[in-house]
């Protein structure tokens, strides 16, 4: 069935009318008000409710589909995509109603929702300002998570972040610690902290994150019959380790877990025929691909940075900011 579409358009604004349309639809997705399977109106009804010409409806579908957002099914019609932006969108939900809230409520106090826009414009710039003056260092041990964290904690904290390898911290300690005098903040894991906070000079803040295996990858084990064969593997033994360790403590203990390291080749092979699943970390993949000939018995999973210790450095930064701009206040006076 299709959805009857609130949409709206301003002939006025700056923001082509393609824009509006696409970004609307995008909100409504966001919103929930669209969902994956729903279908939208053909684009001549669309034209047609918003007064505009077919070619711009025609348009702003093309870029949606593009961006993954919108499918077509041959003769059947236009509708919401189940991907990855979608549910990406719908992830950013919490956002959409606050804007939505603050949107009630300034409009409330007598305000457009141009000002209203106007205004939010104006707070990220200065935010991302502020930003910009800060830089963080991200120490991890394996190159696939320094360059997955260190674009997680981009997204997420909006700062500029390197990414370094604990190997090259180890071969020049001198080397590091100029580094480190370069940025506001040195981030790593619990895994590496103790060993990273002893090369750090003084006056350097250090934060560590907790990480741990993703939700699919504890959920696909769960769900495993009793007693079936799992290798767990990783790039090396201590690190497989770890993770059966972590997951048994976190209560799948119904399952029969080998740990191993992608750099014991023989024990790799090994699991092929005796383990039941075998279960390779991103990290170690590629190693484990040139191992193994049939990859199709690999299945992967990904480490997650904790929730909680991401939320609390986001807390961190924005004291931080606060503190600044205090500052710039008392100075100004």
């Amino acid at each position: 069935m299709k959805k009857i579409l609130p949409l709206a358009v301003d002939v006025a604004a700056a923001s082509p009318i393609t824009t509006q349309i696409k970004e609307q639809i995008k909100w409504l997705i966001a919103l929930g008000e669209l969902k994956a399977g729903d279908q939208l109106p053909t684009v001549q009804e669309l034209a047609g409710h918003l007064r505009v010409n077919r070619n711009t409806i025609a348009l702003a579908f093309h870029k949606l589909r593009q961006e993954g957002y919108l499918s077509g099914r041959q003769g059947q019609g236009t509708f919401v995509a189940d991907s990855d932006p979608v549910r990406e969108a719908v992830r950013k939900a919490g956002l959409a109603r606050l804007v939505e809230d603050a949107l009630a409520k300034a409009t409330g106090m007598g305000f457009t929702p141009q000002e209203f826009a106007a205004a939010v414009a104006a707070g990220a710039h200065m935010h991302t300002a502020l930003s910009r003056r800060r830089k963080a260092l991200f120490v991890e041990c394996n190159w696939p998570e320094v360059e997955f964290y260190t674009h997680t904690l981009i997204e997420e904290l909006g700062i500029h972040i390197e990414g370094m390898h604990l190997d090259d911290v180890r071969a020049d300690a001198e080397a590091f610690r100029r580094r480190t005098r370069e940025v506001d903040l040195v981030i790593t894991t619990f895994y590496h902290a103790e060993e990273v906070h002893k090369l750090l000079p003084r006056g350097v803040e250090m934060v560590s994150l907790g990480a741990g295996p993703e939700v699919q990858f504890l959920r696909s084990l769960g769900q495993l019959p009793r007693g079936t064969k799992v290798a767990i593997c990783c790039l090396d033994n201590d690190k497989a380790t770890r993770v059966r360790t972590m997951v048994t403590n976190i209560g799948v203990q119904h399952l029969d877990m080998m740990a191993i390291g992608v750099d014991e080749k023989d024990r790799l092979k090994r699991a092929l025929d005796d383990a039941d699943v075998v279960y390779v970390s991103n990290a170690a993949y590629p190693e484990a691909r040139k191992i193994v000939h049939t990859p199709g018995r690999l299945r992967t999973y990904r480490f997650h940075l904790d929730r909680a210790g991401v939320e609390m450095l986001k807390a961190r930064l924005a004291e931080w900011d606060d503190h600044l701009s205090r500052r710039r206040k008392s100075h100004a006076r």
